[in-house]
């Protein structure tokens, strides 16, 4: 059963970062240069893919599913305390707290991963 929550919850990450990026780069605009956001989007996209086929993989039980998984929770955890930095800096908060959730549902799932071989 928890194999299946963290495979749904991966799922729903990977497909949520992508689709955060849709909207910020059709909506807003970017204030990093061309090489930084290249790498920061490479970063980004990378983390989310890995998320969703992880994701992906849990629930259909297939093999290395929980090698991918760590390590797009372990992406995933880098991502939110530089995220949360960054809305802090600018008094967003709602957006600090959305990403302190997702930092401790990540560490959850990379938790349990290691811990029980899901």
């Amino acid at each position: 059963m928890i194999k299946k929550i963290i495979g749904v919850y991966s799922v729903f990450l990977g497909v949520s970062i992508i689709g955060m990026w849709i909207m910020i780069l059709s909506t807003e605009g970017i204030t990093e240069g061309n090489t930084e956001i290249t790498f920061h989007l490479a970063s980004e996209f990378t983390m989310a893919l890995l998320c969703l086929i992880s994701g992906i993989m849990l629930l259909k039980n297939m093999r290395h599913s929980k090698e991918i998984n760590i390590l797009g929770h372990g992406m995933v955890l880098y991502s939110v305390i530089n995220a949360a930095g960054y809305y802090g800096e600018r008094g967003d908060s709602p957006f600090v707290v959305m990403f302190l959730i997702i930092f401790c549902l990540s560490t959850a799932s990379l938790f349990i991963s290691v811990k029980n071989s899901i």
